[in-house]
């Protein structure tokens, strides 16, 4: 059976150039071509496309577009047509699980890439594509602008199931918190930080937490709490590894013949069902923080691939979690990369030392240079003391901080040592200690309880109207 392809480009002649080439084809066809967004959204519902391929639309960046169309109609396969001169965001491209091919794309290319399997999504896989609205703007044939990046809280990317009927969640957080330098207290911070928010309510709800550790060979964040490492995020790992063997084997090939990328092309086409999270977590009783903790044995981390990685954070970002907090390692890894990829907010956590300082500067021109959106970066000092060789404001000159942007001290507490090696938070004392309420300080900038204060934020982000650049939306 044929698969049916959908162009989606301003550039007339090359459409009609690949009509012309895939007119014999026995694998693919062209079920249409359209110039304009509100175009594609009316033909993605009529039309029944299986693959959809979309090159340059005058207004808007391919990445948005493919985002949009990709999320509204997971089942379906989408290509971006780039130039050579685009290629620098494959990468991007490719972690949003949209495949790339460069312009004169050949037949051959088209026919291999609808031999591949189908995107297969767990539950997701079910929903029907007309649950989802295109853009009301898209509708009526107005130029679509990326959303400029704010702080105001994202919304969940897919609807919950409640009764038969979706329901709008809770605003979501996926909150990174990083180190560039070991032994700044980052696992703490994160540790404080998930029980706070596993103590507020919304709405006369808890909201539901969900710290991940993904330094990946030496975390500690399940020992800082006294839990248990079984099960944990290598055993999600194996499930995940057992299921793409079963897909791959369902298509009549041997998965230990697969190649490197082949398996790279079979996990970027698969979803996970975010309803299967709760099998691989732990809880904290005394909060009731659940936990993905990471691997119990170091060498199991040496099993861990980018498409593992990426299939989990996919998962983790369409779940029922209101706040998930990842504390990653002080390095520059994929797991660490992903995790600010995939973040709504960072936390940058150092010392008033010489060292450590200098990491978080070089960090932060690196994200700069990359165009990471830095009103999303939170800086933390941990450990200071009341004399301190460098000044807060010596630090924000020396980082190149906007003079309103906050630098979150948190104080050198005796009470800190106690509940590290206790394996007790700071934020389940009882009394008032200084570190107790610099980390609640933060964790309010983090994510404001307060109805009023996310109405308004969101009211400021949507009042803005200027378009972004393609790798500015992408860290978005």
């Amino acid at each position: 059976m044929k698969k049916r392809l959908l162009i989606i480009d301003e550039d007339t002649g090359y459409a009609r150039r690949v009509q012309e080439q895939l007119q014999d084809s026995k694998l693919v066809e062209i079920c249409g071509h359209v110039t304009r967004e509100d175009q594609a959204w009316q033909m993605l519902q009529s039309a029944a496309p299986d693959m959809v391929i979309i090159g340059e639309i005058t207004g808007v960046e391919r990445g948005v577009l493919s985002q949009r169309f990709r999320l509204a109609y997971p089942h379906l396969s989408f290509i971006a047509a780039c130039t050579p001169t685009d290629l620098a965001w494959e990468p991007f491209f490719r972690n949003l699980g949209i495949w790339v091919l460069v312009k004169p794309i050949v037949p051959e290319q088209l026919e291999a890439l609808a031999m591949m399997p189908q995107a297969v999504s767990g539950e997701a896989r079910h929903i029907k594509p007309e649950t989802f609205a295109p853009p009301q703007s898209a509708l009526h044939g107005q130029q679509m602008h990326a959303q400029p990046v704010s702080t105001a809280p994202l919304q969940h990317e897919a609807a919950f199931m409640d009764g038969g009927m979706f329901k709008q969640p809770f605003p979501k957080r996926l909150i990174t918190v990083y180190g560039p330098k070991g032994g700044v207290g980052k696992t703490f911070i994160s540790r404080e930080l998930a029980i706070y928010f596993s103590l507020q309510k919304r709405m006369d709800r808890p909201i539901r937490v969900l710290a991940v550790d993904f330094n990946l060979d030496l975390g500690t964040f399940a020992t800082t709490l006294n839990l248990a490492r079984t099960p944990n995020l290598f055993t999600w790992i194996q499930d995940i590894d057992s299921q793409l063997h079963r897909l791959v084997q369902s298509q009549g090939r041997n998965p230990f013949e697969l190649t490197s990328d082949e398996w790279q092309a079979y996990a970027s086409s698969y979803r996970l069902s975010p309803h299967d999270i709760e099998k691989y977590i732990v809880t904290h009783v005394e909060s009731g923080l659940h936990v993905l903790t990471s691997p119990r044995d170091i060498r199991h981390s040496f099993e861990i691939r980018n498409y593992h990685l990426y299939l989990i954070l996919e998962a983790l970002k369409q779940s029922s979690y209101d706040v998930i907090l990842i504390d990653t390692a002080p390095d520059t890894t994929d797991a660490t990369i992903q995790a600010l990829f995939f973040a709504e907010q960072v936390v940058m956590v150092g010392n008033p030392v010489v060292d450590s300082i200098e990491n978080i500067q070089r960090l932060l021109k690196l994200l700069r240079e990359a165009e990471y959106p830095e009103e999303r970066i939170q800086v933390c000092m941990n450990r200071l003391q009341r004399k301190e060789m460098f000044t807060l404001e010596e630090i924000r000159a020396y980082f190149q901080l906007h003079p309103s942007k906050k630098i979150f001290p948190i104080p050198d507490d005796a009470e800190v040592k106690k509940s590290i090696n206790t394996g007790t938070p700071v934020m389940l004392h009882p009394g008032k200690t200084a570190a107790k309420e610099a980390i609640e300080e933060l964790g309010k900038a983090l994510l404001p309880v307060g109805q009023e204060e996310q109405v308004g934020q969101l009211a400021k982000g949507k009042g803005k109207k200027e378009k972004t650049s393609l790798l500015r939306w992408l860290w978005s």
